[in-house]
């Protein structure tokens, strides 16, 4: 007679701990993308300026500026700073949801993890206890046979017939 495979019966839990790890390890994966992209675009914008100042030396070098265009220049450098004030007022949002999502996926690898263990521990106690099942069974064929293997013996002691 054979013996069923262990059977996990909350096997379905552990798929869906599996599933908030990847959803939450996806959503962190965004999260870092946005963070890098709002990074560019504040190096972008300081480049910008830094391109703009050296605009601005050049021009004063060749005596070339004139109140419009230093109006013009001063504007748009505002605009721009102003834009990495927007900017990193986002990048420090983002950062703080980082951290909340990196929070939230190692709970859920946790949480994952816990329930492997105790399937784990499952398979290993229902295999322990069917070890010992079959030692049992085992014990009691050989008690069995034993028990035949006398009943088959003849007696090795036949009492002689006594003579009239």
């Amino acid at each position: 007679m054979a013996m069923a495979g262990f059977k996990f019966r909350l096997e379905f839990m552990i798929s869906l701990r599996k599933r908030r790890e990847e959803e939450a390890a996806v959503k962190l994966a965004k999260r870092l993308a946005s963070i890098r992209e709002l990074e560019d675009q504040i190096n972008a914008c300081h480049l910008k300026l830094a391109e703009m100042a050296d605009e601005l030396s050049q021009l004063s070098a060749l005596g070339q500026i004139t109140g419009p265009l230093l109006l013009m220049y001063s504007n748009y450098q505002e605009k721009i700073r102003k834009e990495i004030k927007r900017l990193l007022e986002l990048l420090a949002l983002s950062r703080r949801e980082e951290a909340k999502e990196r929070m939230l996926l190692r709970k859920a690898v946790v949480d994952r993890r816990i329930m492997e263990k105790f399937k784990e521990n499952k398979k290993l106690t229902w295999k322990t206890d069917r070890e010992k099942e079959e030692q049992e069974l085992m014990e009691e064929l050989a008690s069995l046979s034993r028990a035949r293997k006398k009943l088959e013996e003849p007696d090795e002691d036949p009492k002689p017939m006594a003579k009239d």
